[in-house]
């Protein structure tokens, strides 16, 4: 019986260092060798070790991104193709689609974009507005 919950007792304490070593940007399968042979020590030394993984950066995720509205509401109906910076179209997508992109980064004020009424491509900036929050 002692022999089987010495065993749980390691297992638990590899699982908890694989799983803290992996939120602080260390090698989980190491740490939960580490942890199966030295137990609570293992846990101490993961902690005092410096937290590898970056901080998020929490002014970017909180930073107000314009919206972007079609110039004229029959546009908004209309099925959407867009340019990125290689060239390589995207679409057809609704507006909507369009504008998710747009607050995601993929879609920028000068990347060219059409429609089907639209002669030539035209920068988002030229047949959308933008609403600042």
């Amino acid at each position: 019986m002692q022999i089987l919950m010495t065993i749980v007792t390691s297992l638990l304490f590899a699982w908890v260092c694989a799983h803290y070593a992996l939120r602080r940007g260390y090698n989980p399968a190491t740490w939960f060798v580490a942890g199966t042979f030295f137990g609570i020590f293992a846990l101490i030394a993961l902690f005092i070790f410096p937290n590898k993984r970056k901080p998020q950066n929490r002014v970017a995720s909180t930073r107000k991104v314009p919206s972007i509205k079609a110039a004229c509401p029959v546009q908004a109906q209309k099925l959407w193709y867009y340019l990125d910076d290689k060239k390589e179209q995207f679409g057809p997508m609704s507006f909507n689609a369009l504008s998710k992109a747009w607050i995601d980064g993929a879609v920028q004020e000068q990347t060219y974009v059409w429609n089907e009424e639209m002669e030539n491509w035209q920068p988002l900036k030229e047949v959308a507005s933008l609403q600042h929050p």
